[in-house]
């Protein structure tokens, strides 16, 4: 990790984060994906899919176009996509923790492979600075069948980079939370990486801090706020 041995890692309550990054599928709505959140309204199974895209059969763009034709086979138009989001819960503590992190002038951030509409929906909410996330081809209120690809579930690391280099902070400044392999990659170039309430074993083998229980505010005090 970027910290050294005397780093904040071992000194924790003498430095605080300049800025939160955060996956937004399972670490701040209380559901896995947004994607499946939206299979699951139509009762679409995309295992398959999924699959094909473990096994590196398709790549990132071919992964949403498939899952975006299914959803216009059952009709979606775009008013629809933003009703089913809509209803997606917050996790719990999420509220009060963005609203501690802002107080003390921490910077927040969403990087997630989920869909755009939400992650905006939950940036408003939240008053999150910055929002990286994909999105979805829509013309005249028709989804056309293609994604916008912005975060790579395999590639977070490169997002995240170009952020902190916009933002001038230095990534040893920076926390990242996330609940699945998939951010293991972002783990390993900020200063501390965060499993909130983790979905497999490697990814809570890789972070600093393990979060078991669905409360944001316990992050707190790992990013340097005494609460």
């Amino acid at each position: 990790m970027p910290w050294g041995i005397t780093g904040w890692l071992e000194r924790e309550h003498m430095q605080r984060a300049s800025l939160v990054i955060f996956d937004m599928d399972g670490v701040l709505v209380d559901v896995e994906s947004s994607w499946d959140w939206i299979h699951t309204h139509y009762g679409i199974d995309n295992g398959h899919t999924v699959q094909a895209y473990l096994e590196n059969e398709i790549d990132d763009m071919e992964f949403m176009n498939r899952d975006i034709a299914q959803w216009i086979e059952k009709g979606m138009r775009k008013h629809e996509l933003y009703e089913i989001l809509a209803r997606v819960p917050l996790m719990p503590g999420a509220r009060g923790c963005l609203r501690t992190l802002r107080h003390h002038g921490v910077s927040t951030a969403i990087v997630s492979a989920g869909l755009d509409v939400l992650a905006e929906r939950i940036a408003r909410e939240l008053k999150i600075d910055y929002v990286i996330a994909n999105g979805i081809e829509i013309q005249g209120g028709n989804l056309t069948g293609r994604g916008i690809l912005r975060v790579s579930p395999r590639g977070k690391d490169g997002p995240i980079k170009a952020l902190c280099r916009k933002l001038k902070i230095p990534r040893e400044m920076v926390v990242s939370i996330g609940n699945s392999h998939f951010d293991i990659r972002m783990f390993h170039i900020t200063g501390k990486g965060i499993a909130f309430n983790p979905m497999d074993q490697a990814t809570q083998a890789a972070a600093d801090v393990v979060i078991t229980t669905k409360d944001l505010n316990l992050i707190l005090p790992h990013v340097g706020i005494t609460v």
